[in-house]
C-alpha cells in the first residue's frame, strides 16, 4: 500500500490474503491484511548474495519491499522464497 505521494507504507503478505477465503475477498479491506513496512523490510534491488542474506538477518520478516536506488518499487522478496532457493544452491554437487 503507498500513500497519496506514492510512497510505500505497508506491505500485504501473501499467507494473509491466502488465509481469506475467495468468496470473502471482496469485502475484506486491503488495510486489515497488510503489516506496516519497518526500514528494515526495504531492501535495495542491488543487493544480492551475502550482502542480501545479511540484510535479510539483520531484520527478520516473511516479506520485503525491494526498491531501486532510486526509490521505485521493483518488487516483493518472500524470505520462504530466499530460504528455498539457498537450500538448492547449497544441495548442488560442488
Amino acid at each position: 500500500m503507498v500513500d497519496p505521494d506514492g510512497e510505500p507504507l505497508s506491505l500485504v503478505r501473501e499467507a494473509a490474503i491466502v488465509g481469506v477465503p475467495e468468496h470473502r475477498r471482496p469485502w475484506v479491506a486491503v488495510s486489515g491484511l497488510a503489516q506496516d513496512l519497518t526500514d528494515g523490510m526495504r531492501v535495495s534491488a542491488e543487493l544480492a548474495g551475502e550482502d542480501l542474506l545479511d540484510a535479510l538477518r539483520a531484520a527478520p520478516a516473511t516479506e520485503y519491499l525491494v526498491v531501486e536506488d532510486s526509490g521505485e518499487i521493483y518488487g516483493v522478496l518472500s524470505a520462504a522464497d530466499v530460504e528455498k532457493a539457498f537450500v538448492k544452491a547449497m544441495a548442488r554437487p560442488s
